[in-house]
């Protein structure tokens, strides 16, 4: 099977970089910092509201319920229409939103904001990656995933950072702190449109000689029928949603565990060293395989790191020991830089997805990412928030799941070196 390749018929334009800083923003302000956020100052939002231990697993499940219902449908809608346009509707969407957190009381009103911040997000989510693979080649593309990938930690490394301290020093707690981010987010929304340069699929950078015409039941057809890209996706939703989950309630559980009793502020820090080197590994591990064999080391490396990144958070939530633990999360990350966006890179490159189908094809992959999060989360929840003690132990033996991602990497490589070695004998 053909690999996907660098369109002939499109040049390199150096406001592909524009282009990328825009949509790492997006990352960096609403995927990073709001939703970190969120997490950091769960347990003093929870007891404010007065919520249940059913009520505190539902709200912080709504984000991902919301956005499983309208993944795909996104996704296959935005190989069709202008990228710019979806993204910009959708940060007008969100800067209310999250402005709107601010004045949310009560239970219901917190998960019908959550549950629409997600529909939300399920629709410039796949405009980061449609604009990726719009503007990168198959040379740039790891480096360019890279980049975007980092954008969240980043945002997430300033929340941990900063987040309950800056909530703390406003008058209006973490209430106007969400004001803030909500006119941040409309700031940035301007900026969308005013510089933003639309690009049509069949004029994507990452082009593939299987894919002649874009059309949108075809999309989904060659999306749907090929088992590597099935690989990738059950990789990723293993993965992330064990990430996703796991941070969730990563603070939560050092805040409250018996044997670590950390303050809200330092109980941060483990996920801030995570995100620090796994922030520095989305970034350099593109540029060192291709050095060492482009095209070859990368994916290679993607499925090793898979086995090896878990392993730290298993160990470092048992070490009852910040520096211990900070130091596990650390390492961890720096294996985070293949697997993490190692997955969704190889399933772009796919000849049956390239640029023309990446939307199709991350919907797919976020709509089973997001139902892997909705679940970890709540039956994850459950456990923590119904457990005397243990905390840091269920927590340990949780992250045994993203095990299954390296696995199901092997699983594609195999079906793709059989596919070729079959194709090689019917010519």
């Amino acid at each position: 099977m053909s690999e996907s390749t660098k369109n002939p018929a499109v040049e390199k334009p150096a406001f592909r970089w524009v282009m990328l800083i825009l949509v790492m923003l997006v990352y960096i302000i609403v995927l990073g910092f709001t939703n970190q956020s969120f997490n950091i100052l769960l347990g003093t939002i929870v007891g404010e509201e007065g919520w249940s231990a059913a009520q505190k697993t539902a709200v912080s499940g709504a984000m991902a319920l919301g956005m499983v219902w309208f993944c795909f449908i996104a996704g296959s809608a935005i190989d069709k229409i202008s990228v710019k346009k979806v993204m910009g509707t959708a940060l007008v969407l969100l800067a209310a939103l999250i402005f709107f957190r601010g004045q949310a009381h009560g239970f219901v009103i917190w998960y019908a904001t959550m549950f629409l911040y997600g529909v939300v997000s399920a629709f410039y989510q796949p405009c980061v990656t449609k604009t990726v693979s719009l503007w990168f080649d198959k040379d740039e593309l790891s480096f360019a995933n890279g980049c975007t990938t980092a954008a969240s930690p980043i945002g997430q490394v300033t929340a941990n950072l900063f987040a309950a301290r800056i909530a703390n020093s406003l008058s209006g707690g973490w209430r106007q702190l969400y004001v803030i981010v909500g006119i941040l987010v409309f700031i940035l929304m301007v900026v969308w449109w005013m510089v933003a340069q639309n690009r049509s699929s069949m004029d994507a950078a990452l082009s593939s000689s299987q894919i002649q015409e874009n059309r949108f039941w075809q999309n989904i057809r060659g999306v749907l029928s090929d088992p590597y890209v099935w690989c990738m996706i059950i990789a990723d939703a293993a993965f992330l949603g064990s990430i996703y989950a796991g941070g969730t309630y990563g603070a939560y559980v050092l805040q409250n565990d018996p044997n670590w009793m950390i303050d809200k502020v330092y109980s941060g820090y483990p996920s801030m060293c995570n995100n620090i080197c796994s922030t520095l590994a989305y970034l350099t591990t593109p540029l060192i395989c291709r050095k060492i064999k482009p095209g070859v080391a990368y994916k290679w490396w993607v499925m090793i790191s898979g086995f090896i990144a878990p392993i730290f958070f298993i160990i470092g939530y048992r070490t009852y020991s910040i520096p211990a633990c900070m130091l596990c999360f650390g390492l961890s990350g720096i294996f985070y830089g293949g697997i993490v966006p190692g997955t969704k890179t190889l399933m772009l490159q796919r000849p049956t997805v390239a640029g023309v189908r990446a939307g199709t094809a991350f919907g797919l992959m976020m709509t089973v990412e997001r139902i892997a999060i909705t679940v970890c989360v709540s039956i994850l929840g459950s456990i923590i928030f119904t457990s005397a003690d243990g905390l840091a132990v269920t927590m340990s033996r949780y992250f045994a799941v993203q095990f299954i991602a390296p696995v199901a990497v092997m699983i594609a490589f195999i079906y793709d070196a059989m596919s070729k070695k079959q194709a090689a004998k019917n010519v």
